[in-house]
C-alpha cells in the first residue's frame, strides 16, 4: 500500500462516475462500495472517505444522476434492559391455532413473538406461497393481554409474515405490561412466562489487524442474504487491488471469486469442483439442497455482550425438514437496512453457525424490520441441520470480531 493515496483514488473514481453520465443505484454505488472497503481495511481515513462520498452524492443529485443519500452517522445505542423469557403455549381458536413461544418484556414495550397456524383447509397439492395474510383471516385481529397486576393492553402493531396457512412473527404492546410479571392472559388463557436467559456458553474473539482485506472479501460473499445491502465483491475487489493489498493473481482470490459463483449465482451453469473451495464453503456447497433435518424447537435465549460496537441477541430456533431459522435482535450503529445511504460508518453482522459433525450452515435475512440502531426479524439457515448434531455454534461476524453462542440441539415437540 506504498504511496497509495486513498482520498485521491476515490475522488479520481468519482469524477469517472460522474463524467460517465449514468444513473446510479439507489443501493450498491460503486463509489460507496469501493470507499467503505478502503476505510474498513484501514486504506483511507473514515472522515476524509466519507467527504467523498458526500461530495460526489450531491454533485449526482444536482445532476439529476440519482445514487445514495447521506444520512449523518449511525446511532450508537446501548441495549436496552428488558426481560426475555420462554413462554412456548399453544391456543386454540376458530381461524387456527395460535402459538406463544416467547417474550421480550420492557420499560417501554411488551413483545410477543407469535406463530399462526391456520385451520382452513385447502385443496390438496395447493402451494403455501407467500401472503398478506394467512386463509380466513381478513385483517390483524386486535388481542388484548392482561398481566398479573390486572393492566390491560390491546395490541398495536403486528410485524412479520408467512405463507396461506401459517404466519410468523411479533405482536407489540404499547404501553408495556409489568417487566416482571409472572404470567399473562390472552382469550381466556393463562400464560406461565418460564425460564430467562440462560447460561449459554457466548465467545466473543477479536480479530488481528492482519488480513483484514481477505476477511472483508469474506464478509462480502456471506452477506449473501443481506439484499439490497449486500456488499459488492467486485468493487471491493477493484478498490484493494488498486491499494496494493490483493493480488488478483493469487489463489486465494480465484477461490473466493469460485465460492461467489456457486454460492451466489446457483443454476446459472456454473460448476464448482472440489479443488477450488477448502472448508467450509466446499461442505455448504456440497450439501446444498438437503433436506431430512430434525423437526422442533427450542429457546436460546442469549444476548451478546457488546462487541465491535453491536450486540445481540438470539432467542427461538426452529428446525424443520429443508433448513433451520432463528429470531434475532440487533443493537448498535448496524449496516443492516440502510439501503440507499451512503454512510459509511456503519457495523456489517454476517451470520453463519457450525454444528459438533463439521457441518457449516449460512444465515441470511428472513423478515426483519427496524430503524434508529435496532433491528428484530428471522434468520434463515441452510442447508437443513443435520439429524445427527447435538450441538451448534451460532456465529455473528463483523470485519474486526465475532460472537459465537453454543447451543445444545435439545428439541422440545414441533408443533
Amino acid at each position: 500500500m506504498t504511496g497509495f493515496d486513498g482520498e485521491l483514488y476515490l475522488r479520481l473514481f468519482g469524477e469517472r462516475t460522474l463524467l460517465s453520465g449514468e444513473n446510479q443505484h439507489s443501493f450498491n454505488d460503486p463509489l460507496v462500495e469501493q470507499a467503505r472497503a478502503l476505510t474498513t481495511v484501514g486504506a483511507v481515513g473514515a472522515a476524509a472517505a466519507q467527504r467523498v462520498v458526500t461530495d460526489y452524492a450531491r454533485a449526482r443529485a444536482l445532476r439529476g444522476q440519482g445514487g445514495q443519500a447521506y444520512f449523518g452517522p449511525l446511532p450508537t445505542t446501548v441495549p436496552p434492559p428488558r426481560r426475555i423469557v420462554s413462554c412456548r403455549h399453544v391456543i386454540k381458536t376458530s381461524p387456527g391455532d395460535l402459538e406463544l413461544r416467547y417474550a421480550v418484556l420492557s420499560q417501554a414495550e411488551t413483545r410477543l413473538a407469535i406463530t399462526f397456524r391456520s385451520s382452513a383447509q385447502i385443496p390438496p397439492g395447493t402451494l403455501r406461497r407467500p401472503s398478506p395474510m394467512p386463509v380466513g383471516i381478513t385483517t390483524t385481529p386486535a388481542i388484548t393481554v392482561t398481566d398479573d397486576r390486572g393492566t390491560t393492553v390491546t395490541s398495536s402493531a403486528f410485524s412479520g409474515g408467512g405463507s396461506t396457512l401459517e404466519w410468523r412473527g411479533f405482536l407489540t404492546l404499547r404501553p408495556a405490561l409489568a417487566p416482571d410479571t409472572a404470567w399473562i392472559e390472552l382469550y381466556g388463557e393463562r400464560v406461565e412466562l418460564g425460564a430467562g436467559l440462560g447460561d449459554r456458553a457466548i465467545t466473543i474473539e477479536a480479530f488481528p489487524e492482519t488480513d483484514r482485506a481477505e476477511r472483508y472479501l469474506v464478509q462480502c460473499l456471506t452477506s449473501i442474504g443481506h439484499r439490497p445491502h449486500a456488499r459488492s465483491l467486485s468493487d471491493a475487489l477493484e478498490a484493494l487491488t488498486a491499494a496494493g493489498l490483493i493480488d488478483p493473481a493469487d489463489p486465494e482470490i480465484a477461490t473466493i471469486l469460485a465460492i461467489d459463483l456457486a454460492v451466489n449465482r446457483f443454476g446459472g451453469g456454473y460448476v464448482l469442483t472440489p479443488t477450488q473451495v477448502a472448508e467450509p464453503w466446499a461442505s455448504l456447497l456440497t450439501r446444498r439442497g438437503n433436506t431430512g433435518g430434525p423437526v422442533g424447537c427450542l429457546f436460546v435465549g442469549a444476548v451478546t455482550p457488546v462487541f465491535d460496537r453491536v450486540s445481540a441477541a438470539l432467542l427461538d430456533l426452529t428446525s424443520a425438514d429443508d433448513g433451520f431459522q432463528c429470531d434475532f435482535e440487533l443493537v448498535g450503529p448496524i449496516e443492516l437496512g440502510m439501503a440507499g445511504s451512503s454512510t459509511l460508518d456503519g457495523v456489517l453482522v454476517t451470520f453463519s453457525a457450525l454444528d459438533d459433525c463439521g457441518n457449516f450452515y449460512l444465515g441470511q435475512l428472513g423478515n426483519w424490520s427496524g430503524g434508529g440502531g435496532t433491528a428484530s426479524g428471522v434468520l434463515e439457515f441452510w442447508p437443513a441441520l443435520d439429524p445427527k448434531a447435538a450441538q451448534l455454534d451460532l456465529v455473528l461476524t463483523t470485519d474486526r470480531a465475532r460472537a459465537v453462542i453454543t447451543v445444545p440441539l435439545t428439541w422440545d415437540a414441533a408443533r
